[in-house]
């Protein structure tokens, strides 16, 4: 009879084992973030580019703009040219180009970092719209969107300015007095690098008001993942 029981004890305790290995999950993967990213972040904190763009590209001070989110392709030919001397940009209250800050720090980084900084960047979520001091009017935004496609924006920069065509860049959801800034300086031929050339019989048809609505209506769309 000891001899039965001890018998099935240890059947019982066998088929346990089995069942629990069995039913177990497997241990959950650490996700970890692509080197390239990760370096790309240290790089961005370390390098002075969070003194005017925030943390992690999100919350820029200013009139600069906020490049969490932004094209990889797009953030990395923008530092090249800024490196150059070929973006260059207005005067500020100062009398000094707002280019001229970020031109004298570039020395710091060279190509292949600027590359892991671009591609942590494009992989960081995008800020979510700021909100304006005073509630804007849905009429107001519709206008923006009308000059929006009559001004002919969407040939480069897509419905809303969230798909742009390769390396144009996203300015759905970009801060307004950026938008304005760069509007007006592309088409007075104060920047003139990269693509702007395109851009510059379109931006010269509009006036500051319909740039103004324009900016408003950009400002406040909500990019994916934001």
């Amino acid at each position: 009879m000891k001899r039965m029981l001890t018998g099935i004890a240890m059947c019982l305790a066998l088929t346990t084992s089995l069942a629990l290995a069995q039913g177990a999950s497997p241990a959950p993967e650490t996700k970890q973030a692509a080197p390239e990213s990760a370096d790309g972040r240290a790089l961005f904190r370390t390098k002075t580019c969070i003194a005017c763009h925030g943390r992690d590209g999100a919350r820029a001070i200013q009139v600069f703009p906020d490049v969490a989110g932004q094209d990889k392709a797009y953030l990395y030919a923008q530092m090249k040219d800024i490196k150059a001397g070929v973006r260059v940009s207005g005067n500020d209250d100062r009398g000094y180009p707002r280019t001229q800050s970020m031109k004298d720090v570039m020395h710091l980084v060279n190509d292949e970092e600027m590359q892991k900084i671009a591609a942590f960047l494009a992989a960081a979520p995008p800020p979510k719209p700021r909100k304006p001091a005073q509630p804007i009017e849905a009429s107001l935004l519709d206008k923006g969107k009308d000059a929006y496609l009559k001004g002919g924006c969407t040939t480069c920069h897509g419905v809303s300015g969230l798909k742009p065509l390769a390396s144009y860049p996203i300015i759905g959801g970009m801060k307004k007095d950026y938008l304005v800034l760069q509007m007006k300086e592309i088409r007075e031929g104060k920047r003139t690098n990269g693509k702007t050339k395109l851009m510059l019989p379109f931006a010269k048809k509009l006036t500051d008001e319909q740039i103004e609505l324009i900016s408003t209506f950009l400002s406040q769309i909500e990019r994916p993942g934001a």
